[in-house]
């Protein structure tokens, strides 16, 4: 690997463990809560839907099946999530969050939003809307 390939592998990973520290997504409940960081995707990722399988979950996410599936029994244990009778295929069970479900997310989403602006409430607007801008720039790279 040639040098200049290093370096930015190096800024990458260095930018990497820098944000992870920053958000705090290395402590142990995701946002002070009982959730990791995979289970509160799941939760978000199950609240934008009213609906879907865990293949597509999987999917969406990226996760292994296994680790979703031990999520979901957790989930459905806890009464947050259930399985619903698909119409369409027997077959099928799709997923959808229950009440208690929302609530959590709810909670998790509200504690998410006032975080992200403690981080932001800092830096004057300019440096906001740079931030954001560089953010938007990853995702689009």
């Amino acid at each position: 690997m040639p040098t200049a390939d290093r370096a930015r592998v190096a800024a990458v990973r260095r930018f990497s463990r820098f944000y992870t520290r920053r958000i705090g997504v290395l402590q142990e409940g995701l946002l002070a809560s009982p959730f990791s960081l995979a289970e509160g995707r799941v939760l978000y990722e199950l609240a934008q839907r009213p609906e879907t399988t865990a293949r597509d979950l999987a999917r969406e996410l990226g996760i292994d099946t296994g680790y979703l599936s031990r999520i979901l029994r957790t989930f459905e244990a806890r009464g947050l999530v259930r399985r619903v009778a698909s119409q369409a295929d027997a077959r099928q069970r799709p997923l959808a969050l229950t009440a208690e479900g929302r609530r959590a997310f709810s909670t998790l989403d509200r504690q998410s939003a006032k975080e992200v602006a403690a981080l932001l409430a800092p830096l004057p607007e300019p440096a906001q809307v740079r931030l954001t801008g560089a953010m938007a720039a990853i995702e689009s790279l």
